[in-house]
């Protein structure tokens, strides 16, 4: 009898995606299997079948029932920020009282507090913090998260989160992709200068392999196109990958850099211009779309999600997670999406697991089937459209990471 190191039996509905090109996700996209089962052997899965088929076949070391319920690729996150220390959680008021985030900035708030309390937070608190952090992600079914610097500013504190997030991912079940993010440019110094020592930082980060991917925020108030392109072509010459926050405040014309760089993930996209979508799928780039920021910005300005639909290009999700969006939990952005994006509960669970993979460049993760990673999220719902119609709850009961249970509630 074949040995796995994990069964995963009584599955009432398991919802993956084919291996095709996305566009618009539907139900003749997603494979749902009844009855189904799973077996991960050395943190891959080797059989998806019957229930039955899988436990009479495998002896294994561990089992899940999971009685009925819904299973799920693990959840991608595609964009965050959790490198960080402070709180502005007097922020929310102010927003709400009508304070603009520039009327914000010149009260001593906004990125600039969260990038002063960082540089004081020692290696110690902000690796505990961060640690803490992905704790409560794989908690809500994350299995992969994308994790930005950014609140360095200078280029050694930049460096300094860089190794930090080194030393996190050996210190962790959840799977890591490390970006450098060119976040705002510094209040003080010449601009000019700083540019060239990102892009010089860029540089060493791709020589180093201290990161997957070079980002911009490219944007009003943040870098110009012109700077944003100089960053993202020494990321890529150095063998980064790159990554773009683009027409997230306003509209300067950041996306069209897709159609020049080779840019996996162009995100937020809230003030894009409807035309703009050919050109990321021409460029085969995703829209990395990011509903709880636009709650937590307060903004009334959203992507344009048809004309990326009718062009075909794929969705993915993320949850923002910052000092100024504290959602650390993609699911929240799933069960979300469909008020505030318009997205179906199906297309929201592709754009957080299968899509989510191939904006990060994953191609052993994402979906349910022999030789991908053994990633799986266990649902209390039996319906996939039970998520998004029921919301405000973690509604993920079991969590696999390669083949290893990180949580198991009574019954699983």
């Amino acid at each position: 009898m074949p040995r796995a190191d994990l069964i995963v039996y009584n599955i009432g509905r398991l919802l993956t995606f084919s291996d095709t090109p996305l566009g618009r996700v539907n139900w003749n996209r997603a494979v749902i299997l009844s009855d189904a089962g799973v077996a991960v052997r050395d943190g891959v899965i080797v059989e998806v079948g019957s229930s039955a088929w899988i436990r009479s076949r495998y002896d294994a070391r561990d089992a899940i029932d999971a009685s009925g319920r819904l299973v799920t690729p693990g959840l991608i996150d595609i964009h965050t920020h959790p490198l960080f220390y402070g709180s502005r959680a007097d922020e929310l008021e102010m927003k709400l009282l009508g304070y603009s985030y520039g009327e914000i900035l010149a009260r001593g708030g906004g990125i600039y507090r969260t990038v002063e309390a960082t540089r004081r937070a020692s290696d110690r608190e902000l690796l505990d913090r961060l640690l803490s952090t992905f704790d409560v992600m794989l908690e809500g079914g994350t299995t992969t998260v994308e994790v930005k610097t950014g609140y360095g500013l200078d280029p050694g504190e930049e460096w300094r989160h860089l190794r930090l997030l080194g030393e996190a991912a050996s210190r962790t079940r959840i799977g890591l992709v490390r970006t450098l993010l060119a976040h705002v440019p510094p209040r003080d110094g010449d601009r000019g200068v700083y540019v060239e020592e990102m892009a010089r930082l860029a540089s060493r980060a791709g020589a180093e392999g201290a990161a997957e991917y070079i980002d911009v925020f490219c944007d009003k108030g943040a870098f110009t196109v012109e700077e944003s392109r100089a960053i993202l072509l020494a990321g890529l010459r150095a063998g980064l990958r790159a990554r773009l926050h683009a027409d997230q405040l306003s509209y300067i014309g950041c996306s069209l850099l897709a159609g020049e760089l080779s840019i996996d993930s162009v995100e937020h996209l809230e003030n894009m211009p409807p035309s703009n979508a050919g050109v990321l799928a021409r460029a085969g780039s995703v829209a990395g779309l990011l509903p709880t920021s636009i709650m937590a910005m307060m903004q009334k300005e959203r992507p344009p999600v048809d004309a990326l639909r009718s062009a075909g290009v794929p969705i993915a999700l993320g949850s923002d997670y910052n000092a100024n969006n504290m959602t650390p939990l993609v699911q929240t952005s799933v069960q979300v999406a469909p008020y505030i994006l318009g997205l179906t509960q199906l297309e929201a669970l592709a754009g957080a697991t299968y899509v989510a993979a191939r904006s990060l460049g994953l191609g052993d993760r994402g979906r349910i089937r022999p030789g991908m990673r053994g990633d799986l999220a266990l649902w209390s719902v039996e319906d996939p459209r039970e998520i998004g119609y029921v919301w405000g709850l973690n509604l993920v009961e079991a969590v696999v990471v390669g083949g290893v249970v990180v949580k198991r509630r009574v019954g699983c």
